[in-house]
């Protein structure tokens, strides 16, 4: 008969080739004999544990120490086990002891570090896995499990590097390579993870997380054709896999496809409905498409889902502005709602105001805008921040963007110094901007997409202005003024704006038209050649609704041969054309009247602008960039203005450019005041032949002007704080 020895080896063989009924056959076989065999009753309970059967692995393990308690791998491996039976605390403590009893243990080390993670305690787990990787060269196991906590921490920058370092002790480590492709994606560096993806999928061919990603980053490069072949190809690996539909309907929805976006959503949602990505997604689309209780109730599902969702948060408090009906009051408190949720706990860390300076020596003012490009919010300030440093500004630009062109290099040429943030955290951006201590931090995005209101939220800089980007309050308390104008915030309601309102004597903007005259040639009325008057609107489908296609209908059967042009991208997109013909023809508008035309480039954009007569404003959220262009091209654009910020941009920038006639009190007017315009073309070929020269002449595009009031309103502003 073999001896206890021999056995033991026999098992422990059975065990290291993976043959786990022989070994706990003859593990059996050494308790029956010497029922105390530690390591008998120990290495039991691991082919328990490696079987599925933790509860039992705990019993057998708990035995061995009771027999030797001075044995680390036992403790380790009960850790484990507890782990598995959901028992973090107690796992927790026996991977800690397991290291007390042997502290060059890495793997206790690194199963410590996942009991860690597992209880969301990722500073410690990430303590855990630097001292497993430090006590065992080249575990790249270790190093990788640390740059997921790291990613997750939002400390992307280190999570890279310790990415880079699994990959360093194994180059052939297919999820360390697909992670890191991931975490460059989340940095705004589309070109980097799409090379590291490529590297995981040179391994692994259908890698689905990968292909997913892989889509992401094309399409961020704008390879969409390329783009929906990966999301195709990841769906084709993982069919069951949700995420994967998520990319496909992004890739569509880029696209302006989006009817199919929509179907991608819907099928991620049917796989796993509690993805509040999905829904948040789906939100969009249907506000794209002007659906918009749709589009309320789709980010009502992904809150319920993910109440830390700031983003879809913030498009919630922006959805309420395009609601007919929509009171100042109303839109203060939805923005106050963001504040409550996501900025009051950052209040405590906030930059205190510091010294007021005498008003003599350049003030150093920050801009952070993910749109320092030909964006509307760009346009807007580009011309007023190029006149900044004349009047002793000292401009430091944060910009939330990869990607450039034309505007962008204006602004990186006014600037004493671009920074790039895309990709940080908002703690990590607002760390940067804290240090470099700026006496004002300007936003011109607020909750639109590239806003950083977690950002402003965290009040680095001891002065924080809203300017430009953003058509409402932000609702922070952390903001401490609005750029506004007499007409966006008349005298008296002060009251519905969290932030010190700062009026600029004409607009709140100097706007930066699109090409020369050259390019875009003033023409006559369309009508003036003897075919019918056409109406237009440039604007969002998200702006029009019930009440403004009433009002056109009334304009349309008061004029009954003419014609209305609809241009926005949205429709590109035929299922979202079709939906919109549907519509019209409810509100009594033939769709057999209405010419409806996608995304153009901003050339061609502006010429159709010039093929109407008469530009019809939707309400109650106004036209801001669309009214500026019809403008350009000479076109009146008749506005029905209300109480909200939104809903006064027509208003304003009319009244600046001294156009008479096109402000309306009520509905009825409206109709009226378009009707009187379509009737009336010598009136409309005035418009044509003056309205560009005197915007160009104006205040409307008078950058100087607006950089000297808001320069001063800036200085006057750091000395009163």
């Amino acid at each position: 008969m073999a001896t206890i020895q021999e056995a033991m080896a026999a098992a422990v063989a059975h065990h290291q080739a993976g043959r786990l009924a022989q070994a706990a056959a003859l593990y059996h076989a050494v308790l029956d004999a010497m029922p105390g065999h530690a390591d008998a009753a120990h290495l039991l309970g691991v082919v328990h544990l490696q079987s599925g059967q933790p509860e039992r692995a705990v019993s057998l393990i708990r035995g061995a120490i009771q027999q030797n308690h001075r044995v680390a791998d036992y403790h380790d491996n009960l850790g484990s086990a507890l782990k598995a039976l959901g028992r973090l605390e107690e796992a927790v403590a026996a991977h800690r002891q397991a290291v007390r009893l042997r502290p060059e243990f890495a793997q206790a080390l690194y199963n410590l570090g996942n009991a860690l993670e597992a209880l969301g305690r990722l500073d410690e787990a990430a303590t855990a896995f630097r001292q497993a990787a430090a006590r065992r060269p080249g575990y790249a196991r270790a190093r990788f499990n640390l740059g997921n906590v790291l990613a997750a921490l939002g400390q992307r920058a280190d999570a890279d590097d310790a990415y880079r370092a699994a990959l360093a002790d194994d180059p052939t480590f297919v999820e360390a390579h697909a992670n890191r492709g991931g975490l460059l994606l989340a940095l705004d560096r589309p070109q980097d993870a799409a090379a590291a993806l490529a590297r995981a999928l040179a391994l692994r061919p259908y890698h689905a997380p990968a292909l997913s990603n892989l889509a992401a980053a094309l399409l961020a490069l704008g390879d969409r054709d390329r783009a929906e072949s990966a999301a195709r190809h990841a769906i084709a690996s993982r069919p069951d896999l949700a995420d994967c539909l998520l990319r496909l309907g992004e890739v569509r929805q880029r696209a302006d496809r989006l009817g199919a976006a929509a179907d991608a959503y819907r099928a991620a949602l049917a796989l796993n409905p509690a993805l509040a990505e999905a829904h948040a997604n789906l939100a969009l689309v249907r506000q794209g498409q002007g659906l918009l209780d749709a589009a309320e109730l789709g980010n009502r599902r992904a809150l319920a889902l993910d109440p830390s969702l700031a983003d879809v948060r913030s498009n919630q408090a922006y959805l309420l502005l395009f609601r007919p009906g929509v009171t100042a009051a109303a839109v203060l408190e939805a923005h106050r709602d963001w504040d409550r949720v996501h900025g009051a706990p950052h209040r405590g860390r906030w930059v205190k105001p510091g010294k007021a300076t005498s008003g003599k020596g350049p003030l150093t003012v920050a801009i952070l805008s993910g749109d320092f490009r030909r964006h509307p919010a760009g346009l807007f300030a580009v011309r007023t921040v190029e006149a900044l440093p004349a009047h002793d500004i000292r401009l430091l630009l944060y910009a939330n963007q990869t990607e450039s062109d034309d505007v962008t290099d204006r602004f990186r040429k006014a600037a004493a110094r671009w920074v790039p943030v895309a990709g940080l955290p908002d703690a990590e951006v607002a760390s940067r901007i804290r240090h470099d201590r700026p006496d004002v931090l300007i936003d011109l995005a607020g909750h639109n997409a590239r806003g950083r209101p977690g950002v402003f939220a965290r009040k680095p800089a001891p002065v924080q202005v809203a300017w430009s980007g953003y058509m409402a309050t932000t609702g922070l308390a952390a903001m401490d003024a609005l750029v506004a104008d007499r007409h966006h915030v008349p005298d008296g309601m002060e009251a519905f704006y969290t932030e010190r309102v700062l009026r600029m004597p004409d607009a709140f903007i100097a706007y930066d038209p699109p090409g020369d005259d050259t390019e875009l040639p003033l023409t006559p009325p369309p009508c003036l050649s003897g075919g019918p008057v056409t109406f237009g609107s440039f604007n969002i489908l998200t702006k029009l609704n019930d009440d403004v296609l009433a009002a056109w209908a009334a304009i349309l059967r008061r004029v009954p041969d003419s014609r209305l042009l609809m241009k926005t991208k949205a429709l590109s997109c035929p299922a979202t054309a079709d939906l919109w013909r549907g519509r019209l023809a409810a509100a009594g508008i033939d769709p057999g009247r209405v010419t409806m035309v996608g995304a153009t480039n901003s050339l061609d954009h502006m010429r159709r602008c010039a093929s109407v007569d008469v530009a019809l404003d939707p309400f109650p959220f106004s036209g801001s960039t669309t009214t500026l262009e019809t403008m350009w091209m000479g076109v009146p654009v008749v506005t029905l203005p209300g109480e909200t910020f939104s809903s006064r941009h027509s208003l304003a920038f009319l009244t600046v450019a001294g156009v008479e006639g096109c402000i309306a009190s009520d509905p009825a007017d409206y109709v009226d005041r378009a009707v009187a315009w379509a009737s009336d073309p010598l009136r409309l070929a005035e418009l044509r032949r003056t309205l560009r020269s005197r915007m160009a002449a104006g205040p409307l595009c008078d950058g100087n002007r607006l950089a000297a009031a808001l320069a001063a309103e800036l200085r006057a502003l750091t000395l009163a704080h």
